[in-house]
């Protein structure tokens, strides 16, 4: 969408998080926003830029949006914290969250937003654990770790591969799913947040049976989309511990037993 329309521009947010309230510092008639967005199921894609300067407030959110800056300068504002936002530097908001943001009139980011529940029953498939409390993330993540900008940089990446696509095509299911389950992963495998200690902690081992198990199940599955979610809930273990047993006795992922087969057409690999 383009649009030099400030309400236009105020009704097209909602698709991001809810409406907000948006003033343009350069004037109301200087605006003109760009905005794209990519929805891959419960996980979505945005570019945004207003091309003037912006102060803009948000009302709470229902899911989680990691926000990407590419140039220009920006800061967000959550209570009485600010941080900045520019390139190199990420910042993620938690549903329940209301926050301010003001930008520079060059400034350009992407975000992506994923549904809180989609997420939090992600985290319960991976760690097998039962997640009582809220998922909450650390909002200013720390930009010199190098496993937090993994996911922009993926990001980045993906972004620019469906820049290239035809947007006649439609995105193929098989793809749609296991591109989103990687973001998921991704998000709470990159940011710190309240279950991040789930994660460090060693997976418990799988017995080599639940892993000849988890084979004859993609083997008979191997036809449609599959999640890892979904073997390692058919076995009884945790997906983290389902991957690492895979690792240990095959040498290789459940994906890469799953892409090999469908590759070949059929059949185990030897």
């Amino acid at each position: 969408m383009r649009s030099s329309n400030i309400e236009e521009v105020r009704e097209a947010l909602v698709r991001i998080c809810a409406k907000p309230v948006l003033i343009s510092t350069g004037g109301i008639d200087a605006i003109e926003a760009i905005m794209n967005y990519c929805p891959i199921n419960n996980a979505w894609l945005y570019y945004r830029t207003y091309g003037v300067g912006v102060q803009s407030t948000y009302p709470e959110t229902d899911s989680f949006l990691q926000l990407i800056p590419l140039r220009g300068n920006g800061e967000i504002v959550i209570g009485d914290t600010t941080m900045p936002l520019a390139a190199g530097t990420t910042a993620v908001i938690s549903p329940g969250t209301s926050w301010q943001m003001r930008c520079s009139a060059d400034y350009e980011h992407l975000i992506l937003k994923i549904d809180a529940q989609s997420l939090t029953q992600k985290l319960e498939a991976i760690t097998g654990a039962a997640i009582c409390e809220p998922l909450q993330m650390k909002v200013q993540q720390d930009s010199t770790c190098q496993r937090v900008g993994i996911l922009p940089r993926y990001v980045r990446v993906l972004v620019d591969t469906l820049s290239h696509a035809n947007p006649n095509d439609d995105l193929p299911v098989w793809w749609s799913m296991q591109t989103e389950q990687l973001l998921m992963t991704m998000m709470l495998s990159c940011n710190r947040h309240n279950y991040s200690h789930l994660l460090d902690e060693a997976a418990p081992d799988s017995a080599p049976a639940q892993v000849r198990r988890a084979e004859d199940y993609l083997e008979a599955n191997w036809q449609r989309p599959i999640t890892l979610d979904e073997v390692a809930t058919a076995v009884g273990v945790s997906g983290r511990s389902l991957v690492d047993s895979f690792r240990k006795y095959r040498g290789y992922s459940p994906q890469e037993f799953l892409a090999q087969m469908r590759a070949r057409g059929r059949g185990r690999l030897q």
